[in-house]
C-alpha cells in the first residue's frame, strides 16, 4: 500500500503543474491579445505613443474623405461608394495595403446636423467589420464640402473670427453651431472603440491672434476639446493642424496647441506646399531632428521635423494625417510608391504613431488618387511597413 503522504505530494504536484499551464495559457492569452488589440478595446495614449489593449499602436491607412456620403449628401458625387463597394474597398485596403485606419468627413452635410447617422454609421460599420478603425474629422478648415461658402476657408469666415467667436454661430446653412455639433456627435458615438479619436477640424489655420500674440487656435483648440471631454471621455482627441508653416498652427502655435491637457495627440499634414515630395523628412538636419527649441523651429514656418521634435518634447503622439505626391501615369504612380515610402520610414523612426495617406478612391480623380484596383505599387510598401510595424498585419 502507498503512503497516503505521497498521493498528497503527488496530487499537489499535479495541481502545481496544472495551475501553472492554466497561468501560461492565462498569460499567452493576455500578450495575444495585447498584440491584436481587442475589436472592444478603446485606443488610449501613454506619453508619445498610442495603445490598444495595453500594447503600443502604430498604423498606416488611408484617407477617403466622401466615405460617410449617402442620398442626403455626398461632396464627391461621381466616385460614391455603395455600401459593397464600401466593404470591398475596406477589406482590400486592410488585406493588401496594411491599413488599420481611415480617416474621414463627418461634418454637419454628412449627418444632417446630427439627425440623420447613416452615412456615419456605413462608414464605422464598415471599416470595424474589415478589421480597420476611423478617425471622423468634424469640419473643413479649407471650406469645401461643409455648410459654409465653398471655397471660403474657416479663416476666412465670420470676418476672420471664425476660430474666436464663429464657431459659437451656425456656418452657412448649418442648422447647429460648430461647438454644439461637436457635443452632439460625441455624444452619439461615445461608446464606439472603432473610433480611434476625434479631429476638430481638417487643417485648422488662421493668421487671427489676440491682443498679446496668441493663435485662435489655441483657446478654440482647448474649448472644443473641452465639449468633446464633457460629452464623450472615452476617446482622443486632436485638433488636425497642417503644422509646417501653415499660419497658426506651426513652431511655438504647434507647442501652444498641442501642449494643452486636452489636446491627446498631435497632426501635421506632409505636402509639398508646405514641405517638398523629395525630401523624406523636411526640416531635419542630416537625418536628425532638429532640437525643438532651436531657432528653426521656432518660427511661424516651421517644417515637419520640427513638428515631430516639438511633439516628442511635449510627450505626446505624432500622427500624419496626410501625405500625397501626383502620379500621372505608372512611372508617376511607381515614383510616389518609392517617395511616400521613405517619408514613412523616416516618420515612424522618429515617433510617428500613424501615417496616412491621401487619396483612396475607385476612379482617378486628380491624378493624386490611389485605386486599389489599378494594382497601385504603394499597396504593397504600405504593406511591407504595416508588417515592420506589427508583424501580425
Amino acid at each position: 500500500m502507498r503512503d497516503p503522504r505521497s498521493r498528497r505530494h503527488t496530487g499537489s504536484a499535479r495541481n502545481r503543474s496544472a495551475a501553472a499551464l492554466v497561468a501560461a495559457l492565462l498569460l499567452l492569452t493576455g500578450v495575444l491579445s495585447a498584440c491584436s488589440g481587442s475589436a472592444s478595446d478603446f485606443v488610449t495614449r501613454s506619453g508619445t505613443q498610442l495603445l490598444v489593449g495595453g500594447a503600443p499602436f502604430r498604423f498606416v491607412g488611408f484617407n477617403l474623405y466622401d466615405a460617410a456620403a449617402t442620398d442626403g449628401y455626398s461632396c464627391s458625387p461621381a466616385t460614391r461608394l455603395d455600401d459593397s463597394a464600401l466593404s470591398d474597398i475596406m477589406h482590400t485596403i486592410h488585406d493588401r495595403a496594411g491599413a488599420t485606419v481611415v480617416r474621414f468627413w463627418a461634418y454637419q452635410t454628412y449627418t444632417a446636423a446630427g439627425t440623420d447617422w447613416s452615412g456615419t454609421d456605413r462608414i464605422i460599420s464598415a471599416a470595424s467589420k474589415a478589421g480597420l478603425r476611423v478617425m471622423p474629422v468634424l469640419e473643413d478648415g479649407p471650406g469645401d464640402c461643409s455648410t459654409g461658402q465653398r471655397g471660403m476657408s474657416l479663416a476666412q469666415a465670420a470676418g476672420g473670427q471664425w476660430y474666436s467667436t464663429g464657431y459659437r454661430q451656425p456656418l452657412g446653412n448649418a442648422k447647429l453651431s460648430y461647438r454644439d455639433y461637436v457635443r452632439v456627435i460625441a455624444d452619439h458615438y461615445r461608446d464606439n472603440p472603432t473610433i480611434l479619436g476625434w479631429t476638430m477640424v481638417n487643417e485648422a489655420e488662421t493668421s487671427e491672434r489676440d491682443s498679446a500674440g496668441t493663435s485662435a487656435l489655441v483657446p478654440f483648440a482647448a474649448d472644443i476639446a473641452s465639449v468633446i471631454k464633457a460629452a464623450d471621455p472615452r476617446h482622443l482627441v486632436t485638433l488636425g493642424t497642417q503644422a509646417n508653416g501653415a499660419p497658426g498652427g506651426s513652431g511655438t502655435d504647434f507647442a501652444a496647441i498641442y501642449g494643452q491637457a486636452g489636446l491627446d495627440f498631435t497632426e501635421v499634414h506632409d505636402w509639398a506646399r508646405y514641405g517638398s515630395d523629395t525630401e523624406a523628412m523636411p526640416g531635419s538636419v542630416n537625418g536628425a531632428l532638429p532640437a525643438a527649441d532651436s531657432s528653426d523651429c521656432q518660427r511661424g514656418d516651421a517644417k515637419i521635423g520640427c513638428s515631430f521634435a516639438i511633439a516628442k518634447k511635449l510627450g505626446k503622439p505624432i500622427v500624419v494625417g496626410e501625405a500625397g505626391i501626383q502620379a500621372t501615369d505608372e512611372a508617376g504612380r511607381a515614383r510616389r510608391a518609392q517617395l511616400l515610402g521613405a517619408k514613412m520610414e523616416a516618420a515612424f523612426a522618429a515617433g510617428a504613431s500613424g501615417y496616412l495617406v491621401w487619396h483612396l478612391n475607385i476612379a482617378d480623380t486628380d491624378q493624386l488618387d490611389v485605386v486599389p484596383s489599378r494594382g497601385d505599387p504603394l499597396l504593397g510598401v504600405m504593406q511591407q511597413r504595416a508588417r515592420s510595424l506589427d508583424p501580425s498585419a
